[in-house]
């Protein structure tokens, strides 16, 4: 099986380190991992201190020796043929012939290292007797590199990145451009549970008997992990993590690495069964007796991960130092541009207001839509790199996660996968108004009745307005003067600023309107427009409408709010909801049936329809002649009887002002 050495470049005295590295089909990938282990890329390390032993494991085509042909350093390289698709048994070759006291095994040939890397593994070897090294592991690009091959992550993206970063000058700059990956996923204050660089003095190596070559799964399965948990288990093993170094690995297709997402817990099954079987337990993250050893320095890129590890972590657990503008909602060292498209930039607003709050794994869903949709948009990448590494994790997801996707899919225009989402909100509240208005603006979108409402002042120019509300919401502060506006209600509650004239009482509309309050106001003059937006049930809809009705003149518009239910639950006359149409829509019925002299027609605007009335006359009385009556006929009327026909059942039109203009012509009142 073992079939060839070839000396590259041999030590002429015994190194202090000895680093091993696997590689397997990985020439592209191994050529920045050897001239980043190479002595003209390390720094505060002379060449003839460590030895770099490559063990290639039955690549094909082998490893091509000229490779390091223009590397400096001390290189081997050991070549298997017929090799084990597991790594382990290529570790303990590469172990054996090591001829350093500190030996540091790097199962992946596909991971670049840091410039201080061997220096200060070095140096946290003598810390303790029995010191287990790490550094922690990352991925090149942004997002595990399993999701980001999804949305067209690839090895010519990957060369393009570090072409920009002007790597390898310097070697530190892979921290811009990386993401902590699944073994690290917390940084550097919660354990790690593997390490792709592993650094231990021989006698500790000897003691845990290298890797177990019993793990036989391609690529090792669980051997990294096994082994570094061995190695902390050892008595009085304790764990130095190095600060501002790191590994970060290449895409290549690997088995574990770059697996698709869907497979992932497929391969985890396998990989776990074999740790059990071989171990007799579970696998189950290291634990550690005492607080980690730090060493190292902390450049600048790698402070802004420490920071956010150690300030907001994104699993849950039981001259500033980045720079003057750094952003400590959006975790950015420099605002973020804004994306070109409004879209995108709608989605990176969102994505950000759930990042400000802390919710992850929404924040990591919209960024990956994003991202999906603009590859090549920095910002999504870059809140990528900070959140995908909590997205993944246990997190006990609420309505607000599912409303906050639901939102990214309504600014794609994704209407069905938006409604879905909005309705696994309500399922975990479903008094959650905002998904409920979501939902409704699926059904009906454009403008909104506010938008409407300023258009009615606007192009009809009233001379007069009643507004009828439960708990006024500043309406009245869109009429427009020399207009004189009136407000009745019982929980006056204004907003904005009034422009116009403006009377305000705080009663009900019954009240009111039995002590003819508007007879002072109105001085004989006709009542231009009547809104309707108060008890949201029918009979006080339809009296409030027989009300105002008697103040009108030819010209004179009533609007009804609230006409088009969402469903049946938010339209019962018992509010058990925020988000609350109640039975106004029974008011359209009526008029159509009572009053077929009338215009009646319902703008289809979110959130819940607005009726316009027109072609009024002041001198009927069918509707108070009939009230008990009109009251009787429809109050029982189920919504599930309109429920499959609402346009024809309430006269719905577009949301568009010529079918709304054309109407009103009509009439004579534009």
């Amino acid at each position: 099986m073992l079939d060839s050495m070839r000396s590259v470049r041999l030590p002429s005295a015994k190194p202090d380190v000895s680093v091993i590295v696997v590689v397997y089909n990985m020439a592209r990938e191994a050529s920045r991992t050897l001239l980043s282990l190479s002595a003209s890329y390390q720094r505060y390390i002379k060449a003839d201190e460590y030895e770099v032993i490559v063990v290639d494991n039955g690549s094909d085509p082998p490893l091509d020796p000229k490779l390091f042909a223009e590397l400096k350093g001390n290189f081997r390289l050991i070549r298997i043929d017929n090799a084990s698709p597991s790594p382990a048994q290529a570790v303990n070759r590469g172990i054996a012939e090591a001829r350093g006291d500190i030996i540091c095994v790097m199962i992946d040939g596909a991971r670049i290292i840091t410039p201080g890397l061997l220096h200060f593994a070095r140096h946290g070897a003598r810390l303790h007797d029995h010191a287990v090294v790490a550094a922690l592991g990352w991925y090149l690009g942004y997002d595990f590199q399993r999701w980001a091959i999804q949305c067209g992550y690839d090895q010519a993206r990957e060369d393009a990145l570090l072409a920009e970063i002007g790597w390898p000058q310097n070697g530190y700059r892979l921290f811009d451009i990386a993401t902590l990956d699944e073994s690290s996923v917390e940084g550097w204050f919660h354990p790690i549970s593997e390490a792709n660089a592993l650094f231990m003095r021989r006698e500790s190596w000897d003691r845990i008997g290298g890797m177990d070559e019993r793990f036989v799964s391609p690529g090792g399965g669980l051997v990294n992990l096994d082994t570094y948990s061995r190695a902390l288990e050892l008595p009085h093993a304790r764990l130095v993590l190095l600060l501002g170094e790191g590994t970060f690995h290449q895409v290549h297709g690997g088995v574990a690495t770059n697996l698709r997402p869907d497979l992932m817990q497929e391969k985890w099954v396998q990989w776990a069964s074999e740790y059990e079987r071989l171990r007799g337990q579970p696998y189950a993250s290291p634990k550690i007796s005492s607080p980690p050893a730090y060493i190292g320095p902390l450049p600048r890129p790698a402070l802004l991960h420490f920071v956010h590890a150690a300030v907001a972590p994104v699993r849950r657990h039981s001259e500033l130092s980045l720079g003057v503008d750094f952003d400590p909602e959006l975790w950015s060292l420099h605002a973020p541009a804004p994306a070109k498209d409004p879209i995108i930039a709608a989605l990176i607003e969102l994505a950000h207001r759930e990042l400000k709050i802390g919710r992850y794994p929404a924040a990591t869903s919209i960024a990956r839509l994003a991202r999906s949709r603009a590859p090549d948009e920095y910002e999504p990448q870059r809140l990528l790199s900070i959140t995908a590494t909590g997205a993944d994790q246990a997190y006990p997801l609420e309505a607000e996660h599912f409303l906050a996707i639901g939102e990214a899919y309504r600014l794609l225009g994704e209407r069905e996968r938006a409604a879905a989402k909005y309705r696994k909100a309500l399922t975990f509240d479903y008094d959650l108004e905002q998904a409920h208005r979501g939902l409704a603006t699926l059904a009906l979108p454009g403008d909104g009745y506010d938008v409407w409402l300023d258009r009615f002042y606007n192009e009809l120019a009233p001379e007069t307005v009643i507004e009828i509300s439960s708990d006024f919401d500043a309406l009245l502060a869109l009429v427009r003067p020399p207009a004189l506006a009136i407000g009745v209600g019982s929980h006056p509650n204004i907003k904005r600023p009034l422009k116009a004239e403006t009377h305000i009482f705080p009663e009900t509309s019954d009240a009111f309107f039995s002590r003819h309050g508007p007879d002072s106001f109105l001085a004989g003059r006709a009542l231009g427009i009547g809104f309707i937006d108060g008890l949201h049930l029918y009979e006080q809809a339809l009296r409030d409408f027989i009300n105002l009705e008697r103040y009108c003149g030819p010209r004179s518009v009533i609007l009804l709010h609230d006409t088009v239910p969402l469903d049946e639950a938010t339209q019962s006359r018992a509010r058990d909801t925020q988000f609350y149409t109640g039975d106004v829509w029974k008011t359209v019925l009526c008029l159509k049936y009572y009053r077929p002299d009338l215009e009646v027609f319902t703008i289809a605007t979110p959130w819940t329809g607005l009726t316009v009335v027109a072609g009024l006359d002041p001198t009927s009385r069918v509707l108070s002649e009939n009230y008990d009556e009109a009251v009787a006929r429809f109050i029982d009327t189920p919504f599930s009887a309109i429920e499959l026909d609402l346009g024809v059942a309430l006269n719905i039109v577009p949301n568009e002002w010529k079918p709304v203009e054309s109407r009103l012509k009509a009439r004579g009142i534009l």
